[in-house]
């Protein structure tokens, strides 16, 4: 079965899940989520929270997000849809979107760095070859 990861993110903080949980399929592993969203909200509102921000993301064992899962999607009753909360899931999307094209760019520059690091390390050896068969 597959594995997959659910990162919970509250307040700009992001509980980075390590160990992850076998699902048959991705639907399942968002129908969980869903109730697990479900739980975390009830318990934050008893706290007198406002859940409305958090989300969870669904990764697979590739580090890949296959699907965000905002907890106001799951709090809301799909038939009830106002003006301003399809702003302001346009406004969380746009955010996420920002925040993956954010998180792209330090990928790109670990890999440049990575590619100048080895690219530093062929040219020693090279060097060393050199100085080996010069000798």
């Amino acid at each position: 079965m597959p594995r997959f990861f659910i990162n919970h993110t509250s307040l700009g903080e992001i509980c980075v899940d390590d160990i992850g949980v076998e699902f048959s399929s991705l639907e399942a592993a968002y129908l969980d989520t869903c109730e697990a969203a479900l739980t975390i909200a009830f318990e934050k509102l008893r706290e007198r929270q406002d859940p409305t921000s958090d989300a969870f993301e669904i990764i697979d064992d590739k580090k890949n997000v296959l699907m965000q899962v905002p907890f106001s999607e799951v709090l809301r009753p799909s038939a009830v849809r106002h003006i301003s909360s399809i702003k302001r899931e346009n406004a969380l999307a746009l955010e996420n979107c920002r925040r993956q094209a954010a998180r792209s760019e330090r990928l790109k520059d670990e890999i440049r760095a990575e590619f100048t690091r080895t690219r530093r390390i062929f040219d020693a050896i090279r060097a060393n070859l050199s100085a080996f068969h010069a000798a």
